[in-house]
């Protein structure tokens, strides 16, 4: 991913997928250097994203992946414990990291970034948020978004910035942003990213802010 670009990327490498088995599904994409190994999780990814493209993500079975992927089960399962930690992987490697930091300011995050992937991806996110697909999609994105507010939290801590201590933080941060996302894909016109980045900072600027 970014789940929107990954779809793009080459489907060449589909019919070398299955050579990818022995490397551990724990990993991440960055830890996984093996080439083979590279092109199974690329195939596994782009079909995944293709498959987001078409059905709600409650819907789509590790059957679809494989079949549309070229892969084994086994091979599938050497990556990924299932579906969701496909997607829990997708979103921690590469989406999570367009909320970035902003150093120096008095606000901890900017997603603008990330509202512009979101923006482009308007399908995607959909399949992910909405329906039947909503409990388990928007909870995993969740979990990733706490996950990244929480690092960089504990990053500005670690350069001697003083931030608010309380534990619901990146709860809070996670959820605000989601409900703002979802606004959002309501919306004709959509909103701009930059507009959404601003009340983003209004809306959870106290709880990130640097204490005096």
């Amino acid at each position: 991913m970014a789940l929107a670009s990954t779809a793009r990327r080459s489907k060449a490498s589909a019919n070398d997928a299955a050579a990818g088995a022995s490397v551990h599904k724990s990993k991440s994409v960055s830890e996984v250097t093996d080439p083979r190994a590279l092109r199974t999780r690329d195939a596994i990814n782009s079909a995944f994203v293709g498959l987001l493209h078409r059905r709600p993500y409650a819907s789509i079975r590790v059957s679809d992946i494989t079949r549309k992927a070229k892969v084994g089960r086994a091979t599938f399962y050497a990556h990924f414990d299932s579906k969701d930690a496909l997607l829990a992987s997708q979103l921690s490697g590469v989406v999570m990291p367009m909320i970035e930091p902003v150093p120096g300011a008095d606000y901890l995050v900017d997603a603008s970034r990330l509202f512009v992937h979101i923006l482009s991806a308007r399908t995607i996110y959909r399949s992910l948020c909405g329906g039947s697909s909503g409990v388990v999609g928007e909870r995993i994105i969740q979990d990733a978004i706490e996950a990244r507010i929480a690092m960089l939290i504990a990053q500005r801590r670690m350069a001697g910035h003083a931030i608010a201590a309380a534990p619901f933080i990146p709860r809070f941060v996670a959820g605000t942003l989601l409900a703002l996302v979802a606004w959002a894909l309501e919306q004709q016109p959509e909103p701009a990213a930059d507009d959404l980045q601003a009340t983003f900072r209004i809306l959870v600027g106290r709880a990130l802010a640097r204490l005096p």
